[in-house]
């Protein structure tokens, strides 16, 4: 068998699943940005119920809403939801799990990336997860990196506190707008963590507050070399890390655009490197750039030339002779990263011959570049989506906007007239589930229209339009008077349909089971059973109810409660009901009573 050389590594939301005897019992995330569908695969990977695709059944989907309502937040910077081409309308839901943050983006972002996550099981301790990297909560598939550590109440070898993290949480969990961030701060000051094999914890870099400077020196002791890897560079923290460690053993990592860039600015801020490598540009809007346009086209040819590989890793790592020290994390090569200006967060290891193995693979797999032909290059001509993202800064940091509910039908209330960048910038705003309208000039109000219950969100759709290109992305805004509570009920009613609910029943009184229904929970309701029998799936019966509550009879008390409420949703909400499914639900209440009777004897 050939030796491995790259890092050893598993699907990062394979990672987060809970073992089958654990729980979730808080889950708390930083991304600068997200897209809905990572945002439900994370979701199903907390209840272990994601597939190899990163998706899940809309049965899984519902018991995860259902599960993790309450326990869940992930923290992003405001303006920075990425809005699929088709955005499922079940996905109007998953605004409860996204808070975003109000950073002004034309000084400073919110930029950490990291997985804070508890889990409980029967009869011991909670466990924790903590993951820091640099990967944003969203579909990428550049090279990122990010280091999981796992923590537990017990000491042992190797296993060390870890100084900062109680002020991480409770910073987190108060953005978040929870009450118990002192207790967690308490339990996680007095957690200790391990981290993978070949590595060791040394400190946790916190520069989540605003103007907390992170330590961009290199650790002391002799230093024999210096390698950072960073897709976005600025031209002072390059210079000042051109003089890190001896001359000739100094290399930088990043992408083409980055490095023509700086090879064309004064002073010559790459010089003081012996090996430059680059890699491509990672997809835009997933860090400090443009929001994605869209996901990718389903048409393409599956023999298409790949892509090439695109670099969004963050990794300072410095050679101490023996062993290195690494620094992982959000963290670009920037001063706006590394100088109080950005919410940041690292990671420092000790690390040996596994890292070495995995950076030379990494290196291996970069291009060479020489700085002087660099500098016979011209930087790519961006002006036009640029511009575009001033004007999305601009907009995003001077309103602050709230949808006006008065039953069904909403407007949205910007609170001043909107202001965009540059006068041939248009812009347009609708309903997540609805049309985008043109913003009226001059105007601070916009009527959006009527949006039935099911499909009812806090999620606004923005899109600013210039000349030749736009730019579009989602937002999550206060809703006054708030969504009524039976939101997530008729918007999973209106979704699941008559197949699914009798599905999700039988998965909710039998426990963990493989549901044999495999609609995908994105899918719209009803595409598949167009000119199909409702008969083809397998309806609920009085056995199976009996059944499960002979193998746990507090099974149907649990599940009852919820039986009755759901019915009335599907009735009120079900699109794509025919009258042969209304009478099949009229079946299956004369069922459940008739068993509720008989268990109540």
């Amino acid at each position: 068998m050939s030796e491995r050389h790259a890092w050893q590594g598993q699907p990062y939301l394979d990672e987060l699943r809970p073992d089958p005897s654990a729980s979730v019992r808080i889950a708390l995330f930083a991304s600068y940005s997200v897209d809905v569908s990572a945002v439900a695969a994370t979701l199903l990977a907390l209840i272990g119920k994601n597939n190899e695709k990163g998706s899940g059944t809309a049965v899984d989907f519902a018991q995860a809403i259902d599960h993790l309502a309450g326990k869940v937040q992930i923290l992003i910077q405001r303006g920075r939801i990425a809005r699929p081409v088709a955005l499922p309308k079940i996905a109007g839901i998953l605004d409860q799990f996204i808070i975003e943050q109000p950073h002004d983006e034309q000084t400073r972002s919110w930029h950490p990336k990291i997985a804070l996550v508890a889990y409980d099981v029967l009869s011991a301790p909670s466990g924790w997860k903590l993951w820091i990297g640099s990967r944003n909560l969203t579909r990428s598939r550049d090279l990122d990196v990010g280091v999981l550590l796992t923590g537990g109440s017990k000491r042992g070898k190797n296993k060390v506190l870890l100084p900062g993290i109680g002020s991480v949480a409770a910073r987190l969990a108060n953005d978040a707008g929870r009450s118990d961030g002192e207790t967690l701060a308490a339990e996680l000051e007095q957690t200790w963590w391990e981290a993978p094999s070949g590595y060791a914890v040394r400190s946790l870099l916190d520069g989540l507050g605003e103007g907390v400077v992170l330590p961009p020196e290199p650790p002391p002791g002799k230093l024999h070399g210096v390698t950072i890897v960073s897709p976005f560079l600025s031209p002072a923290f390059v210079k000042t890390a051109s003089g890190w460690g001896p001359d000739g053993a100094r290399t930088l990592i990043s992408t083409m655009p980055s490095l023509v860039e700086l090879a064309n600015r004064a002073g010559n801020p790459l010089a003081g490197f012996s090996k430059i490598l680059a890699y491509a540009v990672p997809d835009p809007a997933l860090d400090e750039g443009a929001a994605a346009r869209g996901e990718a086209d389903a048409t393409a040819e599956d023999d298409a030339e790949p892509a090439p590989l695109s670099l969004h890793a963050k990794i300072y790592s410095f050679d101490m002779g023996a062993d290195c020290i690494i620094r992982v994390g959000s963290a670009n090569a920037t001063d706006r990263a590394w100088s109080g200006r950005n919410s940041e967060i690292m990671v420092e290891l000790g690390a040996g011959a596994e890292f070495r193995r995995g950076l030379q693979f990494l290196t291996g797999l970069a291009t060479p570049v020489i700085v002087d032909e660099l500098a016979n290059m011209r930087p790519t001509d961006k002006s036009a989506a640029d511009a575009l993202e001033k004007s999305r800064r601009r907009l995003v940091a001077t309103w602050n906007p709230r949808l006006l509910r008065d039953g069904e039908k909403f407007t949205l209330d910007a609170g001043i007239v909107p202001e965009l960048a540059h006068a041939d910038h248009k812009l347009e705003v609708g309903h997540a589930n609805g049309d985008l309208l043109p913003w009226p000039i001059g105007a601070s109000v916009l009527e959006l229209g009527s949006v039935p219950l099911s499909l009812q969100s806090e999620f606004v759709h923005v899109r600013i339009s210039g000349p030749t290109d736009e730019l579009g992305w989602m937002q999550r805004v206060e809703v006054t008077p708030g969504l009524e509570k039976g939101r997530d009920l008729a918007a999973l009613a209106r979704h699941m349909g008559l197949r699914a609910f009798h599905e999700w029943m039988r998965t909710r009184l039998n426990g963990d089971t493989l549901p044999s229904d495999d609609t995908p929970w994105d899918e719209e309701p009803g595409k598949r059973l167009r000119g199909r029998s409702s008969s083809v799936y397998d309806r609920l019966t009085l056995e199976d109810i009996l059944s499960a509550w002979a193998r746990d009879n507090r099974a149907f008390e649990r599940v009852d409660r919820h039986f009755g409420p759901y019915v009335e949703a599907i009735l009120a909400h079900g699109e794509n009901l025919s009258d042969a499914d209304k009478a099949d639900l009229h079946e299956l209440s004369l069922i459940w009573a008739m068993a509720r009777e008989r268990l109540a004897s």
